[in-house]
């Protein structure tokens, strides 16, 4: 009993250290992006040697956020401000951040957004977290494996009610059957880089606006991760 409590306890001083750790990283991190930004502009002028070079630090500076930002929203409860948003923008926005990694690895994103979609309640931030990390990990199952990822997003109708949904799609690996029970655990991963914790932190932040995270997969053929918006205080739709 006492060894399970002093366990606790190292767990929540490690949890508020690297939460600490992580905020101390921002600022350092944001010199360091805002420098290679700038020499990004004008890279039409360097060697190709060099382009590649900055492509790839700017690609590790995005790794780097997007694992400080999971550890944070990990360690702390999400206290964004919610308000009627459009799934297709936050899907566009995600994409257009995620280009460049899909570019580099001959990866399609296809998208297939549907007209005049109801709005959903939900914070814009964690919403495009989600998306982020959903279709990072998408790219990163495509990668040596497949060459698409498949957005989707539309309105499913049931017992009277419309739900908004959202899916993406890969041809990558696929999930292991023994590995399906996992994925939703806290820092599992079959990853050689991360934290394991970008499904929990989805999973956690959609649940919280009382949203649903499911997946479809066969191991060899590719994944499918399913958002279903609990809609019943949803916005005007999409122009």
């Amino acid at each position: 009993m006492f060894s399970e409590i002093t366990q606790k306890n190292k767990l929540e001083i490690l949890g508020k250290l690297t939460a600490s750790l992580s905020h101390e990283l921002r600022n350092p991190l944001s010199a360091i992006k805002l420098n290679l930004d700038y020499m990004n502009m004008s890279s039409a002028d360097l060697p190709e040697d060099i382009k590649e070079s900055l492509s790839n630090c700017i690609e590790g500076v995005f790794r780097i956020e997007t694992l400080i930002e999971d550890i944070l929203s990990f360690s702390r409860k999400s206290k964004g401000t919610h308000n009627p948003i459009s799934v297709n923008e936050i899907t566009q926005t995600a994409v257009s951040l995620t280009s460049a990694r899909a570019n580099k690895s001959k990866i399609k994103i296809d998208l297939k957004l549907a007209k005049n979609l109801p709005l959903v309640n939900f914070s814009k931030n964690n919403l495009l977290q989600v998306f982020l990390n959903l279709l990072t990990n998408a790219i990163e199952a495509c990668e040596g494996k497949g060459d698409k990822v498949i957005i989707k997003s539309y309105v499913k109708k049931a017992k009277g009610n419309e739900k908004v949904v959202w899916e993406i799609k890969d041809n990558g690996i696929g999930i292991k059957d023994e590995d399906k029970q996992k994925i939703f655990g806290e820092f599992f991963t079959n990853k050689n880089r991360g934290t394991g914790i970008g499904l929990t932190v989805c999973q956690s932040l959609l649940e919280e606006k009382g949203a649903q995270l499911a997946f479809e997969s066969q191991y060899g053929k590719g994944t499918k991760f399913i958002v279903i918006f609990n809609n019943d205080d949803k916005g005007q739709g999409d122009e």
